[in-house]
């Protein structure tokens, strides 16, 4: 805060001569780093530590992030999640409406072909992932939600490759993709790793973040008095990797949705080797350690060595889900309908 400056050129002529002894009781001051303030101020900091109350909300806030630890499918990491299903959703609906106002003249008509494929896609993996789900709950949410597909019609050249699923089940594929997808496999990289976003309740999981990330910056700027540089901190050592974990983790989940769902793995690959080559083309899209350190996303190149790594494991899943020796009959269970409802 800025004290304001108060001229003082006339005030010494108007004042009568102080005596000296009077001038000390008068203008007497301690500074303030002061050994006694800062006695009185460790003491007031010890003090609010060592407070029952504080001991007691500690001891709340303690509980209710145990209580409220969820394990995450697949990968079986424990994370703190205390938002619920409808607030979820409702989150999702005022997404969707900003959306919808930004994009609805670029959206793709609903006759167009691409919405039939799109959505024969989008059953198979929503059939395997409410099927092979332990969680009943999530599984009535799954079916509850309306599901719906809009492409954005995007200049290819200035818009990024994109897909995207909100929390209330409202998918959005922005056409610049679509050519990197190449075949049907590649649109199931895509939609099974955004689907899995949901699976594991990722939006969520920032949401329930944030209030911890506001108290930690709070504290930082009270100590430091410097809020960017701590705003970077955050980010850069907490909000990013755990960004780019649930990135992965969304990979190794959405393949297995692909495996159950007896898609081609291996386009998979293909797939992140041809978002490699786009990447390049959009500045600030680099191989910087800089950019990568503030990235939310893992380095596609790890990506593909991931995928790689997993395939052999990926590839038992779906021999063993009767992708090969029952094709026809397994397809035949893909005949639910989640869209046009």
């Amino acid at each position: 805060m800025t004290i304001p400056r108060v001229s003082t050129r006339n005030t010494f002529h108007q004042l009568p001569p102080l005596r000296s002894s009077s001038l000390r009781n008068y203008a007497t001051y301690k500074r303030f780093n002061d050994n006694g303030s800062s006695r009185s101020t460790q003491f007031n900091y010890l003090n609010l530590l060592t407070n029952r109350r504080t001991l007691y909300f500690a001891g709340g806030c303690l509980g209710f992030y145990v209580y409220n630890l969820h394990e995450a499918p697949v990968t079986h990491r424990y994370r703190f999640i205390w938002i619920p299903y409808w607030l979820e959703s409702k989150i999702g609906d005022y997404s969707y409406r900003q959306i919808l106002s930004q994009y609805q003249d670029q959206i793709i008509p609903h006759s167009n072909p691409l919405y039939a494929r799109i959505g024969n896609i989008m059953n198979k993996l929503l059939t395997v992932a409410i099927e092979h789900n332990d969680n009943e709950s999530q599984r009535q949410h799954l079916k509850n939600l309306h599901w719906s597909i809009n492409i954005i019609k995007v200049d290819n050249d200035k818009y990024p490759p994109n897909a995207f699923i909100l929390p209330n089940g409202k998918i959005f594929i922005f056409s610049s993709i679509l050519d990197i997808c190449k075949n049907d496999d590649g649109l199931a990289t895509v939609l099974s790793h955004e689907l899995s976003h949901q699976l594991a309740h990722h939006s969520s999981e920032q949401l329930s973040k944030q209030p911890f990330y506001i108290l930690l910056s709070t504290i930082l700027y009270s100590i430091t008095g410097i809020s960017r540089i701590n705003d970077l901190l955050i980010k850069g050592v907490l909000e990013m990797p755990a960004s780019r974990e649930m990135e992965s983790e969304a990979d190794r989940i959405g393949l297995e949705l692909m495996a159950k769902s007896c898609f081609n793995l291996t386009e998979s690959v293909k797939f992140w080797e041809r978002m490699h080559q786009a990447e390049q083309s959009f500045n600030g899209m680099g191989d910087s350690k800089l950019l990568q350190f503030f990235s939310t996303h893992p380095q596609t190149e790890k990506r593909i060595h991931d995928i790689q790594h997993w395939l052999p494991e990926l590839e038992h899943l779906k021999e063993s889900s009767g992708c090969y020796e029952y094709q026809f009959g397994k397809f035949s269970d893909f005949s639910k309908n989640f869209f046009n409802r």
